[in-house]
């Protein structure tokens, strides 16, 4: 075994394992090896001639061992920026956190590095709005389970983040148009546009060739037609034109990737059933609308909907910042 000995070491394993074994006195060894007494006293003593750790015993870190569990979690299983971490460890945990001390006790833990996507390219990033009605819309592709296939309808206000969304189980335009139609009922602001992709689902833009434009005989062409709002298409092909909602379906997919397996099918599948699976997307959608995002300073986007609603503004009870109001109920519920 090959032992690495400090650069300022004035004794080899040899000349150590001699000190240990020697019946000379501690000032005779000091004077035959050249060196102090205290180091014949340090050999004498250990039972190993191995050189030990010069890091400390204990951390100067200003954050205690549950704390940086905390910190651990937040980073390792939530993927948080330190920005993040630092806000939720200052509201919930300990006020007087620094960002230079969590990323320090990150940089030690050996995480300080957020995982990184190959060959990943700067965003482009919306235009920048604040006032709600421009949703991003799209359909996520659930794996079969029990033989039966089911999607999830997305729509996100790009001002708000606010998510709205179903599970179905086709993709037939009248499925869609269904589902947008409950949108704008349910959705406390007038709704101006709606993006989407091209799928048949959405527009018959590309029905037999592609058209530079839709027919607008289309059942959600016809809805948005009979509500005033306009329906926007992205370009074929690239998703990064409608990357808002394609993020959140990517969290979906995060969330359930996460979530231990079930027994059946050899521990291949998530979920028992698709009622379990249902619930499980809209309680995430629902903590999501629940959870303070840095791109909202730190708000939650069921507060911003419901406080920028003025059939809210002035009533009683309820927390607009993290509980439900009376009156204002879930799409699901």
């Amino acid at each position: 075994m090959q032992i690495s000995l400090h650069k300022l070491a004035r004794t080899t394993p040899a000349i150590r394992s001699e000190i240990q074994a020697s019946p000379l006195k501690v000032k005779d060894l000091a004077r035959k090896y050249g060196v102090a007494v205290q180091t014949i006293y340090k050999w004498k003593k250990r039972d190993c001639v191995n050189d030990l750790s010069h890091a400390r015993h204990r951390s100067l870190s200003s954050l205690t061992r549950e704390e940086e569990e905390i910190v651990k979690e937040l980073r390792g299983r939530l993927e948080l920026s330190i920005d993040d971490i630092t806000e939720v460890m200052n509201r919930c945990i300990n006020p007087s956190l620094s960002r230079s001390a969590i990323y320090r006790t990150l940089s030690r833990l050996g995480i300080g590095g957020r995982r990184q996507e190959a060959d990943r390219t700067m965003p482009k990033r919306f235009e920048e709005t604040t006032e709600c009605g421009f949703i991003h819309m799209d359909v996520k592709h659930l794996t079969k389970l029990k033989g039966k296939r089911s999607y999830v309808y997305v729509a996100i206000d790009r001002a708000t983040r606010y998510v709205y969304a179903e599970i179905l189980y086709n993709l037939e335009p009248n499925t869609t148009a269904g589902f947008i139609d409950r949108f704008l009922k349910d959705f406390p602001h007038p709704v101006k546009v709606i993006l989407s992709d091209n799928g048949f689902e959405w527009t018959d833009r590309c029905a037999g060739s592609v058209k530079k434009k839709p027919t607008g005989n289309h059942p959600v062409d016809r809805l948005c037609k009979h509500h005033n709002v306009e329906h926007r298409l992205t370009k074929i092909r690239p998703p990064q034109t409608n990357g808002m909602v394609e993020r959140f379906n990517r969290r979906i997919n995060e969330a359930i990737a996460k979530k231990a397996k079930v027994p059946d099918n050899q521990g291949k599948n998530t979920f028992q059933s698709h009622e379990q699976r249902n619930l499980f997307i809209l309680q995430f959608v629902d903590n999501y609308n629940h959870t303070r995002l840095r791109c909202l300073n730190y708000k939650a986007p069921i507060s911003l909907i419901r406080n920028n609603h003025p059939k809210h503004n002035t009533h009683e009870g309820g927390d607009p910042e993290s509980g439900y109001l009376p009156g204002f109920p879930l799409p699901w519920e």
